[in-house]
């Protein structure tokens, strides 16, 4: 698909479907997919004051990822930013609609683009990304890095600051397990909380703020991190099938495609499928210039170029039932997009969704492949190496668990525990034995045929580990 085609429907579907006309206060109805939700108050109100727009179908879709474009532009709507600045990013053209909030945000000096000159305004928001902006519009002070959330290592050093100053203040929290979700996109509902926070601590003078307590609604959702069923609506396809009418089927689509962990060479992709199907994907190094690939080519396993992606795959569907893919053989330290399609049982494809995901720097003892081999009904292999050859020895530890089960810590691993502080025994956790750079096998067996699992590795010693790594499996 053409990227001028996607910035169009990009700006039609920001338009219309995010903002409101910032009339006068008025009672709009409740959209029925924010009943009994965590942001419910919140999202009403900025219903009934117009600045936030609804769907054509009466949705609001809370959980649906806000991109980098959309959020500035609402922060620039609610803070009131006219001024503009020159912007050169070479991936926004001044006849996009985002070019004008882009310029705004830039001017306000609260957010700027990526080292290759882009700003990559369509990229879903993610968590450490939003604190960042908030540190720098509330003018906070980030030089303080302690932080307690469980998963505060895959916070990005940039961001530690900002994300220990914003929650300090309570105007980005964690989830309820403890975590952050630093790498995980924004919804919509979250921005909503976030920025209806920031401006009640809106900087009257150049100092810095603060953190005190906040008497407004928390943005901490109580829901689970993992993305709910809500239907996206359908992009890049053809004609103005945005307008009421029909109710007919439309075709399949996908709606939360975001990444849970993300360790040095392993990735979890949440995917909410619309209709019973396949999801398929395809991962490759990220690029600014790289087209969006077919959807035969994502189902052969290709890029938009026809080569090869760094790995592909295919996972069966249930229409409404989140489905986790499981991303291996990346390299640390590397900026890639996945892209994410839909085949019904007709045959019928989904748009492309693609997301980008950032892989963490590695250590001395960094798990360096986690890749599946042979799977049977009962056994399974999985490739595995750690480390550099020559370098330091490490104890490579691994569980297994059901492909849903809570994820433990580094140090529930290596102690060979669940998430629960349970002690798990053969053949459901134990130590791999080999030298650093050596690729080595580990045969799992005791499983249950036709069974889901994740098998969470770690490598180190006296408490300094590596990431933690997570290779899915399903047995046949």
């Amino acid at each position: 698909m053409k990227k001028t085609w996607r910035a169009l429907t990009t700006a039609a579907l920001g338009i219309s479907m995010l903002f409101g006309s910032l009339g006068g206060v008025s009672a709009a109805p409740v959209p029925k997919d924010i009943q009994g939700h965590w942001a419910q108050s919140q999202l009403q109100d900025w219903l009934n004051r117009g600045i936030l727009g609804g769907y054509p179908d009466g949705t609001v879709k809370p959980n649906k990822a806000i991109t980098r474009g959309e959020y500035v532009a609402l922060v620039n709507r609610v803070f009131g930013f006219t001024d503009t600045a020159s912007i050169s990013f070479t991936d926004v053209r001044s006849s996009n609609w985002v070019y004008s909030e882009v310029a705004k945000a830039v001017s306000a000096g609260y957010i700027g683009g990526y080292e290759n000159n882009t700003f990559r305004a369509n990229n879903p928001l993610t968590r450490q990304e939003a604190a960042v902006i908030t540190a720098k519009l509330l003018k906070l002070n980030t030089n303080s890095t302690t932080l307690t959330f469980k998963d505060s290592a895959q916070i990005a050093s940039w961001a530690k600051g900002a994300v220990s100053a914003a929650s300090g203040l309570n105007v980005l929290n964690g989830y309820p397990d403890g975590t952050f979700g630093p790498k995980k996109a924004l919804t919509r509902a979250e921005a909503v909380g976030i920025i209806s926070n920031s401006s009640a601590h809106k900087p009257s003078t150049g100092g810095s703020v603060t953190p005190t307590p906040v008497p407004t609604a928390t943005t901490t959702p109580t829901a689970t991190p993992a993305p709910t069923a809500t239907p996206a609506p359908t992009t890049g396809t053809g004609g103005g099938g945005s307008g009421g009418g029909g109710g007919g089927y439309t075709g399949p689509t996908v709606s939360g495609v975001t990444y849970g962990h993300v360790g040095t060479v392993t990735a979890d992709v949440y995917v909410t499928p619309s209709v019973t199907g396949a999801v398929y994907y395809v991962v490759a190094p990220y690029s600014s210039t790289a087209a969006v690939p077919s959807t035969l080519q994502i189902r052969d396993g290709l890029t938009s170029a026809g080569t090869a992606g760094t790995n592909h795959g295919r996972m069966t569907a249930t229409g409404g039932v989140p489905v986790t893919l499981s991303v291996y053989g990346l390299a640390p330290d590397t900026e890639y997009t996945a892209y994410v399609a839909l085949a019904d049982t007709a045959g019928n494809w989904s748009t492309v969704t693609p997301l980008q995901l950032h892989t963490a720097a590695g250590n001395a003892f960094s798990i360096t492949t986690v890749e599946p081999g042979n799977v049977g009904t009962v056994t399974a292999d999985v490739y595995l190496s750690y480390g550099d050859t020559g370098g330091p020895s490490a104890t490579l530890r691994y569980v297994v668990l059901p492909s849903d089960a809570a994820q433990p810590t580094a140090q529930q691993i290596a102690a060979g525990q669940n998430a629960s502080g349970t002690a798990l025994v053969a053949p459901w956790t134990g130590t791999v034995n080999q030298l650093p750079g050596a690729r080595g096998t580990l045969s799992l067996t005791g499983l249950a045929a036709n069974t889901a699992y994740k098998v969470l590795f770690i490598a180190g010693s006296d408490g300094q580990w590596s990431l933690v790594e997570i290779l899915r499996i399903h047995t046949k």
